[in-house]
């Protein structure tokens, strides 16, 4: 069975791979956080490969109950189709791993990050993504190197911190606050949405979501085809970067304590595939500016005459 690659970020991090190829980095930490990298991308690969292949089994077995149905219009019962629940169940797992797999690949990227520029932060900043971001976006000290850093990726970097923020508080570490959780299924839609919503929507909520819309509209963000103000929050999730930046930490408040439906695997999988290419071809246009500038191994060689 072939595998599905991400090829862009491939292609990005072999070329990254060839510049690095005369850094002489202490401990060979360099080379050691990028073959980490390297094993994160191809699991995630893997588990975009049995989600690919999971849902084009689930869309022929609807095509076939289709046609049977179709084909027996009078008939009151109808056998299971012998993967269908095998099916049905796998997809959901496949979803999730992708979330998780997201979430691991972007933290292994963090030590490369962290040996990549010259800022010099609290111990915990790269240790975690939420960390990363709130410095990248937070601090007023940034070198110009991750200034730049900041403003090249600060787009997807702000997407998939609400997307797998959702997921991990959601469906993997806080539990103190039941709800309904779940996935959509249409395949026709291609809709794997995972879903996490509150129990008990009340005037208080809607009150909240009231108060933060006033926010946004005395910025002239404008969030069109709302439906109710439950709905709302959704349009918020699907419009994160629009958020001012001041109000993001809010913003996921409000969504995580409400409740949506998550992106669609297939975006995921495209903003993780940016992610990386923007991250390797980024290091790759700046390491004469970066720390491993200071470890080439001509500079190196030179100090050790």
């Amino acid at each position: 069975m072939e595998i599905k690659r991400l090829s862009m970020a491939n292609l990005a991090f072999r070329e990254l791979e060839k510049e690095l190829s005369n850094i002489k980095f202490p401990d060979n930490l360099v080379n050691k956080h990028m073959s980490l990298i390297l094993s994160s991308l191809n699991s995630f690969e893997l588990i975009l490969t049995r989600y690919y292949n999971i849902r084009e089994l689930l869309r022929k077995i609807h095509l076939e109950e289709f046609a049977w149905i179709k084909a027996h219009p009078d008939a009151k019962v109808r056998k299971a189709h012998p993967d269908e629940a095998y099916a049905s169940a796998a997809i959901r797992v496949d979803v999730e791993s992708l979330f998780i797999f997201g979430i691991i690949i972007i933290r292994r990227t963090l030590p490369l990050i962290k040996l990549f520029l010259p800022d010099r932060t609290g111990e915990k900043v790269f240790d975690d993504f939420s960390n990363f971001y709130r410095w990248l976006f937070e601090s007023k000290k940034l070198s110009s190197l991750a200034t730049d850093f900041r403003n090249e990726l600060g787009e997807n970097l702000k997407w998939l911190n609400a997307v797998l923020r959702f997921y991990r508080n959601k469906f993997i570490e806080h539990f103190s606050q039941p709800q309904q959780q779940g996935m959509n299924f249409s395949i026709g839609g291609k809709d794997f949405a995972l879903h996490s919503y509150k129990w008990g929507f009340n005037s208080s909520d809607e009150k909240r979501i009231i108060d933060f819309k006033a926010k946004m509209v005395a910025r002239s963000i404008i969030l069109t085809e709302e439906l109710n103000p439950r709905h709302y929050v959704q349009l918020l999730f699907d419009n994160i970067v629009s958020i001012p930046d001041d109000l993001i930490s809010e913003a996921l408040n409000l969504i995580e304590d409400i409740g949506i439906d998550s992106p669609q695997p297939e975006l995921l999988i495209e903003r993780i595939e940016k992610y990386l290419t923007l991250l390797f071809s980024f290091m790759c246009r700046n390491i004469d500016r970066s720390e491993f500038v200071k470890y080439q191994k001509d500079e190196v060689d030179k100090k050790l005459i």
